[in-house]
């Protein structure tokens, strides 16, 4: 018999940290965000936990100092629950932007606001082309630098030759059914004019959304498309492309179910209590497996919605209308049939045999493998301090005259892709980081063949 795989994924949004999030007097969520580790510590899906999926608001200004309350707090969750930076996928929302950079007084408004009066989507993928490829200061991603600087550890920077990241999951369903990831940054023009229909994500970032037998893509988005001015072809291409999609911003959770898609809008972890109608701190678990592949195959989909009780300061179960402590929702999806084991004696095998018909599959197993080993290096070398970082690079031979005047995430940008590009460069930059990193010392290098 076998054993059904399940992967279980935290959702979180709107945990908008402050500089004063630091569990002193006038840190009033303290006691949320400690239960809420609490929480997840009891396994109320009674499942380990795969990773954690974050999708906006991680800061509430956009500064240096909310996402090292973040980082600190983010640190706290994972050693409570066994995970790690490197299981942990993000985008930027509105409040991950530093408003300092759009002031109504800066040229930046006066193109958010250019913008936001052309109708076409031409208009829109021309505008932004001519600002990624033809401004050397990259000033459309500037409001995003403090949010920049915390995401590159997580390999979820936004950059300006890819607005939109996608990911692998390192762990697949049933041993053959991959999750992909695609994080969509739909603050890109947010300022103090954000309302709905007024933000944009754009074509650029859905491009690369492709059907792939025995995958299962996910988006994480922070604003749900109503808030955008291209809210029908985001849907489109999320609809056609992605059967399940995550959303922020709007506080308000709730699931929205068709029988090949799932919207998951999160509340908020710590809302604003200036709003008291809509302050309820919740998060999700979503736990996926498999089933009835055949003849019609599906993917069930469990949703745990965990609130907080006010009143008894503790997580709980939103209870459903089946009160239910989860929901429950099967997606149809394509899957490739398993093909049955066949054993055969030794004199009935050719060598014609040895040559497998998923060779393909086989390359892209080993694609996904590499490309979690970079990560997982980009995660560790930047859990390094700063002057350590320095030395691992300089050890591993990747830095280079002039890299100084570089902007550090676009000079440890260049170290990676150096790595990439030369001759035995990730095997000597693994073990120059893996010297200094106690947690991954006694690991193989994953990059020796």
């Amino acid at each position: 018999m076998e054993v059904e795989t399940v992967v279980t994924l935290v959702h979180l949004s709107d945990i908008h940290f402050k500089p004063r999030d630091d569990q002193a007097q006038l840190d009033l969520d303290q006691h949320i965000r400690r239960t809420l580790i609490e929480d997840l510590e009891s396994k109320p899906a009674e499942s380990d936990y795969d990773g954690i999926l974050i999708t906006g608001d991680i800061a509430y200004a956009g500064k240096i100092d909310e996402y090292k309350a973040a980082q600190d707090w983010l640190d706290k969750l994972f050693s409570k629950t066994g995970m790690s930076r490197s299981d942990t996928y993000m985008v930027p929302g509105n409040h991950d932007v530093d408003r300092d950079y759009v002031d109504p007084s800066f040229p930046l408004w006066d193109s958010h606001a250019r913008l936001r009066e052309k109708q076409s989507p031409v208009d829109w993928r021309d505008v932004i082309a001519k600002q990624l490829k033809q401004d050397p200061l990259h000033s459309l991603l500037a409001p995003l630098g403090g949010y920049n600087d915390f995401a590159q550890g997580y390999d979820c920077r936004t950059k300006p030759d890819q607005l939109a990241w996608h990911r692998v999951f390192p762990k697949s369903l049933d041993d053959e059914l991959n999750i992909r990831l695609h994080g969509l940054n739909s603050a890109l023009i947010s300022d103090s004019g954000d309302a709905p229909g007024k933000l944009l994500v754009s074509e650029f970032q859905t491009a690369h959304f492709e059907r792939s037998v025995n995958t299962i893509d996910i988006a994480l988005c922070h604003h749900p498309p109503e808030w955008l001015m291209d809210k029908f072809s985001l849907g489109d291409a999320l609809h056609a492309f992605t059967p399940i999609a995550l959303f922020g911003h709007e506080h308000n959770t709730r699931i929205v179910p068709e029988p090949k898609h799932i919207q998951l809008f999160a509340g908020a972890v710590q809302p604003s209590r200036r709003d008291p109608e809509n302050w309820l701190p919740t998060y999700h678990i979503l736990q996926l497996s498999p089933c009835d592949r055949e003849p019609q195959s599906q993917l069930k989909v469990r949703i745990y919605t965990r609130e907080f009780n006010k009143h008894l300061y503790r997580f709980q179960p939103r209870r459903n209308e089946d009160e239910e402590k989860f929901e429950e929702h099967r997606l149809r999806i394509p899957i490739r049939p398993r093909k049955p084991v066949v054993t055969l004696a030794a004199d009935h095998v050719s060598a014609g045999d040895n040559e497998s018909s998923d060779q393909p599959i086989v390359e892209a197993a080993m694609s996904t493998k590499v490309e979690t080993a970079k990560r997982e290096l980009l995660v560790h070398f930047f859990r390094l301090k700063t002057p350590d970082r320095y030395a691992a690079a300089n050890e591993a031979g990747l830095l280079r005259d002039g890299d100084d005047s570089l902007q550090p995430q676009t000079m440890w940008a260049e170290v990676f892709k150096r790595a990439t590009d030369e001759a035995e460069g990730l095997v000597k930059f693994w073990n120059a980081v893996a010297s200094r990193d106690n947690e991954i010392r006694e690991l193989p290098n994953p990059f020796k063949e």
